[in-house]
């Protein structure tokens, strides 16, 4: 026989308690990425944050006053300090050119150096056939 009014007070009370701690782990691995403060190695996104705290985005948007809010603000200062920092790196025209004319003069001599390689590499080749 079941028991028809089960006493789920503290099962709902534990429930509580493990969702509280997930939110803390969420809070604390925001806090985390915000103070690491490296957009481009440890960026600030919900899927990281799920990653790191162990929970999933259902949670997440679970709570949408206490974590999700917080999460957006933070993304969003990150996106402000990633634009700010892409505005710092632009170059010249004349830099820009002389990097190309770099470049393409290391693709010169790379390409050189593949066919002496592959000539190289012919030769051995021709030498170990004939063994």
């Amino acid at each position: 026989m079941a028991n028809m009014n089960p006493n789920t007070s503290k099962m709902v009370e534990a429930k509580k308690q493990e969702s509280e701690l997930k939110k803390q782990a969420v809070l604390a691995t925001l806090k985390e990425l915000t103070l690491l403060d490296d957009p481009v190695s440890n960026p600030v996104s919900k899927a990281e944050i799920c990653r790191k705290a162990g929970v999933s985005k259902t949670f997440l948007y679970s709570y949408r006053e206490e974590l999700i809010k917080p999460i957006d603000e933070a993304i969003k200062n990150q996106n402000q300090k990633l634009k700010a920092i892409t505005k710092k790196q632009t170059f010249s025209e004349s830099s820009k050119d002389k990097l190309i004319e770099s470049l393409k003069r290391r693709i010169s001599e790379l390409n050189e150096e593949n066919k002496k390689l592959k000539n190289a590499n012919a030769i051995l080749l021709g030498k170990l056939a004939n063994k």
